[in-house]
């Protein structure tokens, strides 16, 4: 067994340094730069101070060095300073990730808790109507977009309808009150985000559970 995972972690090595270079080039060949989102608004900003700017954060090196100089801090975990707000990235990812850790235990939770009645009924009762409606819920899951999914929900359950928050993880003007009203408020904020997360994963996760079912059914 510790074989087998010391093997998947070698395997994984040439994955991540895919991913690293993948990402870095990407970034290079996007339109703009730091430099200009953090001088061009300002007027006094002259080619010189540009310069000075580009000099200081290692930008008027080539390529592969900035690329290796940015591979050296990524393995130490060191993200650099935001330009926007010239805080540690690092921190800045660690203030958001509790949130980020609740939202997946949650839509992962939900999508096993619902994948494998959904996938276990549609087998048992293959090409029934139930069946039949299980599967145009796995196509609708799999063709529609996240972000058109959400933008959907928040429009009908925020703004139409007025039962769920559409952002934060609290009301703002949240004032001291009893633990479960509290918690109840931080239920309605997750519970938009955590069906958009759900929903398509929930999808292929009960379509792959079907047929294992039938086999067993039909033995």
């Amino acid at each position: 067994m510790l074989a087998y995972l010391f093997k998947r972690l070698v395997q994984l090595i040439p994955t991540l340094f895919g991913i690293s270079l993948l990402s870095f080039f990407l970034m290079q060949l996007a339109p703009g730069g730091p430099i200009d989102q953090m001088a061009d608004l300002n007027p006094r900003v002259t080619p010189e101070v540009k310069a000075r700017i580009r000099h200081d954060l290692g930008l008027d090196k080539s390529i592969p060095v900035q690329y290796v100089t940015w591979l050296k801090h990524i393995a130490f975990l060191d993200f650099g300073i935001s330009y926007n707000d010239h805080r540690p990235v690092a921190k800045k990812i660690l203030e958001r990730l509790p949130a980020t850790l609740l939202l997946n235990v949650l839509a992962i939770g939900f999508m096993i808790l619902l994948a494998i009645p959904i996938g276990f009924f549609s087998a048992i009762r293959a090409n029934t109507l139930l069946d039949k409606l299980m599967t145009v819920f796995v196509f609708i899951g799999f063709s529609l977009p996240t972000y058109a999914l959400a933008l959907a929900l928040m429009i009908l359950f925020g703004l139409k309808l007025g039962w769920l928050p559409v952002s934060g993880l609290a009301s703002i003007h949240f004032v001291p009150v009893p633990w479960y009203a509290r918690v109840w408020d931080s239920a309605k904020h997750l519970i938009l985000p955590t069906v958009v997360f759900c929903v398509k994963e929930l999808a292929g996760r009960s379509r792959d559970i079907r047929p294992s079912k039938l086999v067993v059914i039909k033995k």
